[in-house]
């Protein structure tokens, strides 16, 4: 049984950081990226338990960056980062890193 949880969160882990991935080829923003890469290597590397904190963290992130571009009127980089931004919080919710009140 405690392959299958090992395999459970690395899976969780590697989607997350996927889903980051995704959403650092749609940032221009230096800044944005390089957080982006960070929290990359943070899902990587950190115990499960921290994917709570690290997840939260990406969902704010991404929000952030939806913002920008809409306030930038970047119509098209607004749609393909909300997408990202959506999958990130279905996954979470899913992935039971995020409760859904």
């Amino acid at each position: 049984m405690r392959g299958a949880i090992a395999m459970t969160w690395h899976y969780i882990a590697g989607e997350l950081s996927l889903l980051l991935g995704e959403l650092q080829e749609v940032t221009s923003d230096e800044a944005f990226a390089l957080e982006i890469s960070n929290l990359r290597r943070e899902v990587e590397a950190e115990p499960f338990p921290a994917l709570v904190h690290i997840a939260a963290r990406s969902l704010a992130l991404a929000n952030d960056i939806c913002k920008i571009s809409l306030a930038r009127g970047d119509s098209c980089s607004f749609v393909r980062q909300l997408l990202i931004c959506n999958e990130l919080w279905c996954f979470g919710v899913s992935a039971g890193l995020f409760i859904d009140d």
